[in-house]
């Protein structure tokens, strides 16, 4: 007969037993949820042609790693996109070169459970906020009561909602994962992709997984569904007219300065690192930031930051990446605003001209060298008519300004309210969409470990 402290030990390796049995269980079920939108994809005959890597054997995150390398004549390829009506998802596929990526089709209004009028209230989630996004500032949009922005907690409930603008880049999943989502999905409801930066700082976000998923986009990119910059030309012509300019203002007067450069990612072996080096043998440009000497101002103080920079004649400002679009606050709030010059270095010069107010800014393609530029900056330093020419724009604004744009909310509570409640509008290829169907919306990158930025070798390079 066994003793009794032989039938304990067997007890125990029994339930050890069933612990594995259960672990492994798990592990299954959710090597199962991860690969199951790629079979989808495929048993409906999506192609995921892009995640597959040649030569080298190693489709491990094949679309997360190597999908940035491209040759090196790449960058030659960056499309210009055309400013496409945002309040028509259903934009004829021949109009509209985007339509390739998603699918739209109608539905019979009558049948549909939720079926609101203009004047009914809508109620957005967000659905991953952080402590410091969206700010308090942001929400709600002031000029459009009807729309009810939600922070989602705990508790939130998400079955009366309109739309969930799911912020897509820190904190959503790597690759789709259905319980992070809301559990019940109404047919009606509306889920926004938030990716929030460019397509370079979503690099870890594995998009083929999403296809099939979000029904809007909203980004800075005008394809988009909900139009999200950094700033817009309608914003800057209304605070100059609640605030008019004297039209002989001499801008150079009290500028004893040149250039200025604030700059905290010190990405370097990005191209605009080692276009600053060269444009800083031949122009003196005063650097500020984690990059360069301690600034005064504390971060976030806009006031500071203003009285600073207005002591110099031009602003650096230079993106982290050339992405189609891509004019952050840099251009936008630390330069136009400020009653500086910006030499701008990122998006092609065709979106500065198509986007920013007409002769407004400096772009380095304009100049055959660093050298080449710094010349012409010495130049305007010598020449206060010329370097006023930079200003006119504030007196003359363009004739066909488009519609006002008010912020980022108020531009989704506005899509809400015009959006035909037939319409239907899903996002079948989200990866080709953002990042280009050739990779094309952003000058490629090598980056070689994100997380050592406090070292001198930082992250990424161009190839």
């Amino acid at each position: 007969m066994q003793s009794k402290k032989e039938r304990d030990l067997l007890k125990k390796c029994e339930r050890l037993l069933m612990l594995c049995f259960f672990v492994y269980l798990a592990f299954m079920a959710r090597s199962y949820m991860s690969i199951m939108p790629a079979v989808l994809n495929h048993l409906v005959g999506y192609s995921n042609s892009r995640a597959e890597v040649s030569n080298s054997g190693k489709a491990e995150n094949a679309s997360l790693v190597r999908r940035s390398v491209l040759p090196r004549n790449a960058t030659s390829r960056l499309v210009r996109r055309s400013a496409l009506p945002r309040y028509d998802n259903l934009v004829p596929d021949s109009e509209n070169p985007s339509a390739r990526f998603y699918a739209t089709w109608r539905v019979d209004a009558a049948t549909q459970p939720v079926n609101k009028s203009p004047s009914d209230r809508r109620k957005v989630i967000i659905w991953n906020p952080t402590s410091r996004w969206p700010t308090p500032g942001a929400i709600p949009c002031l000029s459009l009561p009807q729309c009810e922005f939600v922070r989602k907690k705990r508790r939130t409930k998400t079955a009366d909602a309109d739309a969930i603008i799911f912020r897509g880049i820190r904190g959503i999943p790597q690759k789709y994962r259905r319980s992070w989502f809301p559990k019940t999905r109404p047919e009606h409801q509306i889920w926004v992709y938030f990716p929030f930066e460019c397509p370079h700082l979503t690099k870890g976000i594995d998009l083929v997984t999403y296809a099939g998923v979000f029904n809007w986009t909203m980004s800075y990119r005008n394809d988009s569904d909900i139009l999200a910059p950094w700033g817009h030309i309608t914003q800057v012509y209304k605070a100059l007219a609640e605030n008019p300019p004297t039209p002989d203002k001499d801008y150079a007067r009290q500028k004893n300065r040149l250039a200025i450069w604030y700059v905290s990612d010190c990405f370097q072996y990005l191209s605009r690192t080692s276009y600053a080096a060269e444009l800083m043998k031949h122009v003196r440009v005063d650097v500020f930031g984690a990059c360069g000497n301690a600034s005064k101002c504390v971060k976030g103080d806009r006031a500071c930051l203003r009285e600073h920079v207005r002591q110099y004649k031009f602003y650096l400002a230079f993106e982290n990446f050339r992405c189609v679009e891509y004019m952050t606050e840099k251009f936008w709030h630390n330069s136009l605003d400020y009653d500086i010059v910006p030499v701008v270095y990122g998006a092609p010069r065709e979106d500065y001209r198509r986007f920013a107010p007409p002769n407004s800014f400096i772009h380095v393609d304009d100049f055959a060298s660093p050298e080449a530029l710094a010349n012409y900056l010495k130049h305007l330093d010598k020449n206060d008519d010329e370097y006023n020419r930079y200003f006119a724009w504030k007196t003359n604004p363009p004739k066909n300004l488009p519609e006002l744009f008010e912020s980022r909310f108020c531009d989704v509570c506005r899509k809400l309210l015009r959006a035909a409640p037939a319409e239907r509008k899903v996002y079948t290829d989200l990866d080709r969409w953002w990042r280009g169907e050739n990779y094309e919306l952003c000058e490629p990158i090598v980056w070689e470990g994100w997380h050592k930025r406090r070292k001198p070798k930082h992250a990424a390079h161009f190839t």
